[in-house]
């Protein structure tokens, strides 16, 4: 954190400093005493990694992608839960959290951004939070503020946090004849973990990666990242695309919240998954790699007749893929046991649809093989 951003004396916030920092001091140094006096429990360690992802989770899905953002709608058992582990995270209320959020994406990078990286990454990790800021931010959360579960946790947050972040594991520790266990390792030694996992995503994510789709702002892509933030280490996308539940958009990105939502979908506990169409998802990252191109004075004009043969190439793709799918289906509900004129028409379209797939690969291709060039090619 930069000199001019450290709290006066007065100004620091104590309560929230202390808990900070004394958390990750009794947690480690109480599971040692604690496995000193009552021995090592793998049963114990099982326990606390599982509780240690489902806190992480209840933050990276309940609290940022649909309290913060909408990007889908829970069933009540779902928010139930997620409002219930992720107050376990001591991460304030989630009005108050979805408030400081919601003013960082409006206001990224700017002097307003409560979190901004431009302060240094200590100040955006956690010094933001040592110190009473000159904004205090009020709830502001029109859309969340009606919901009672909400308005319950905000009112008593400090004494569900205590009893679902400490007394909760202890009690299991003790039901296990392990409670000085579930208290310092289940408990504190979790929460300082879960906490710094949450805290990479205001600092590394908006320094380690690649500016994939903006370079407006300073929010990177990086798979080690995503690693140690359960998925919301592809953050160029996310600042770039909010509304998406997704911040992995490839099957093998490492997201764990995406398939967090996507298993309670299966599940029934999850709908309206929203995303990015993949054709706008394609122009950003197009629109960004174009300006590596201009800078390297690549030819304008030539510059956009590739994106869009790119662009074209996708369209058709998804085109023929639709009408693929839809003919297929039609002929499923009119029970077309695929007369020869239906069988050929299918294996026409598949092999439109093959060749399409291939057009688009190859312009794909052709725009990386540009990109990629040491020196331009005209």
């Amino acid at each position: 954190m930069k000199l001019s951003h450290w709290p006066r004396w007065h100004q620091i916030d104590w309560p929230v400093t202390l808990f900070l920092t004394l958390t990750p001091i009794f947690g480690i140094l109480g599971t040692a005493l604690a496995i000193w006096f009552e021995g090592f429990s793998w049963g114990m360690l099982l326990f606390t990694m599982v509780f240690a992802a489902l806190t992480n989770l209840s933050i990276t899905a309940g609290y940022h992608r649909l309290f913060s953002h909408r990007s889908y709608d829970a069933h009540p058992i779902a928010r139930f839960l997620l409002v219930l582990i992720g107050t376990s995270a001591w991460q304030s209320s989630v009005l108050k959290w979805c408030t400081d959020h919601r003013v960082h994406h409006s206001e990224v990078d700017t002097d307003e951004d409560p979190y901004s990286i431009n302060k240094g990454f200590w100040y955006a990790h956690m010094g933001w939070m040592f110190w009473k800021l000159p904004a205090d931010y009020k709830i502001n959360c029109p859309d969340l503020e009606k919901d009672a579960l909400l308005q319950f946790q905000h009112n008593h947050y400090i004494k569900c946090a205590i009893a679902v972040g400490f007394v909760l594991p202890l009690i299991i520790g003790a039901l296990f004849g392990y409670p000085l266990t579930g208290l310092f390792m289940a408990g504190a030694l979790r929460i300082a973990l879960t906490q710094q996992s949450t805290f990479f995503v205001n600092s590394l994510c908006h320094t380690l990666g690649k500016q994939t789709y903006s370079d407006k702002i300073s929010a990177r892509d990086s798979w080690f990242v995503a690693v140690l933030t359960h998925g919301e280490g592809y953050h160029n996308f996310h600042h770039k695309f909010q509304i998406d539940y997704r911040n992995g958009i490839r099957w093998w990105q490492w997201d764990p919240t995406k398939w967090t939502i996507e298993t309670m979908k299966y599940l029934g506990l999850a709908k309206r998954l929203r995303t990015v169409s993949p054709t706008e998802i394609l122009k950003a990252r197009l629109q960004a790699e174009s300006l590596k191109l201009t800078s390297r004075g690549y030819p304008q004009e030539k510059l956009e007749a590739l994106r869009e043969q790119v662009l074209r190439a996708q369209m058709r793709m998804k085109k023929l893929k639709e009408d693929y799918a839809y003919y297929k289906s039609e002929c499923k509900k009119l029970k077309d046991d695929y007369t020869k004129q239906s069988r050929e028409r299918i294996l026409h379209m598949k092999a439109e649809l093959e060749l399409a797939r291939l057009e688009f690969r190859f312009a794909i291709k052709q725009w990386r093989a540009h990109l990629n060039s040491p020196v331009v090619i005209a």
